[in-house]
């Protein structure tokens, strides 16, 4: 073994981004603060003791690795703030359990839906004196990596202890659950979702998610997303829009622009569904069609199996199939590798972590 991974909590730096500048101003104030060697939940648990407010009160854009040096904010409504004992109260509260950087305020307040992006600084702590060789090759390794991109696979964190989650998603799909609770419901529902997009992912990795007819693709350009079809013959990405008043539970690309893009893969990344109401998929009779529906029939996954998802208002999505990361960077010190990227909204760094220590070991 080449290399060793958090042996401290040093080695692994998450830094939280917001999509775009606070307004300093507006109902909602944020706490920026440094943890380390707590989970993002323990922070807002004790948040919801202290102040015995319920865990919703509490905005959070994400969930941070425990062993870790982590950065990221907390932000809560004005009408909440006042009955607590306003800014300082809270701020102070915050700073018993972790580090308090800077706050601010926001027009709206942080949720799990915040397109955040997170930047990561990670050390790989070396087993022994590497020869020159191994130092290059392992580099080189990494760098191919980044250069390729990753599956954007959800990451066991996901699924509970035990898959506990997407079972008991599989259980309300099947009506066979007790929960009552709408939030629980939901989050077990998108748990079994993210079950059925890892597989899809899997299968699409066969190929090194090699473009078919129809697909899907995000486009990313200077911050704004939209998508588009992929016509394979003509190697083009031609934007479409969908029908917003479809009560259908799935949907199709309509109304494709005349427009053809010419395909770039910088900025454009296939996409696969992620199961739920008002699911877009490919349109009827292309390559990407018949490969989705084929996976969905083979899984016994139709409108009427899938009704929960419809009751629960449970939202279909169009998700990356691959990742590829930004701003990154691999160098030395001595023997450690200093590895630096940025990943964006939804991906799991846990993924990349681990195909990355497979790729420096050769």
């Amino acid at each position: 073994m080449l290399f060793s991974f958090k042996q401290k909590s040093q080695d692994f730096i998450v830094i939280e981004e917001l999509p775009r500048e606070l307004s300093w101003q507006g109902d909602a104030f944020y706490v920026f603060f440094e943890k380390r060697n707590m989970t993002t939940m323990e922070v807002v648990q004790h948040l919801c003791a202290r102040f015995k407010i319920s865990r919703l009160t509490v905005g959070i854009a994400g969930l941070k690795d425990k062993r870790a040096i982590t950065r990221q904010r907390v932000s809560i409504y004005n009408k909440a703030l006042k009955k607590l004992g306003g800014e300082r109260a809270f701020t102070e509260w915050v700073a018993e359990v972790a580090k308090v950087l800077k706050t601010g305020r926001h027009h709206i307040p942080l949720n799990l839906g915040t397109p955040i992006h997170n930047t990561f600084h990670i050390r790989l702590r070396a087993q022994r004196k590497l020869g020159l060789q191994e130092k290059e090759q392992a580099k080189a390794n990494i760098e191919d990596l980044f250069a390729h991109g990753y599956p954007n696979a959800f990451g066991d964190q996901r699924f509970g202890i035990e898959w506990a989650n997407r079972k008991k998603g599989k259980d309300i799909l099947e009506g066979k659950s007790s929960i009552k609770e709408k939030k629980e419901i939901t989050f077990k529902l998108q748990a079994l979702a993210s079950k059925f997009f890892n597989e899809y992912v899997n299968l699409r990795a066969k190929d090194n998610f090699a473009l078919l007819d129809g697909d899907i693709l995000q486009r990313t350009i200077k911050g704004e997303i939209d998508y588009g079809v992929y016509r394979k013959k003509l190697d083009v990405f031609l934007p479409f829009k969908i029908d917003t008043e479809s009560k259908d539970f799935f949907v199709y690309p309509q109304q494709l622009s005349s427009e053809e893009i010419p395909y770039d893969a910088k900025s454009m990344v296939v996409t696969g569904p992620l199961l739920g109401e008002n699911l877009l998929l490919a349109r009827a009779n292309s390559d990407a069609w018949k490969f989705e529906e084929s996976f969905l029939k083979e899984r016994k996954l139709s409108e009427k199996s899938l009704k929960a998802f419809a009751d629960n208002h449970v939202w279909g999505l169009r998700r990356p199939l691959r990742v590829l990361p930004t701003k990154t960077s691999v160098n030395y010190q001595d023997d450690d590798l200093l590895i630096h990227f940025t990943l964006p909204s939804g991906a799991y760094a846990s993924i990349l972590i681990e195909m990355m220590m497979r790729k420096v070991e050769g």
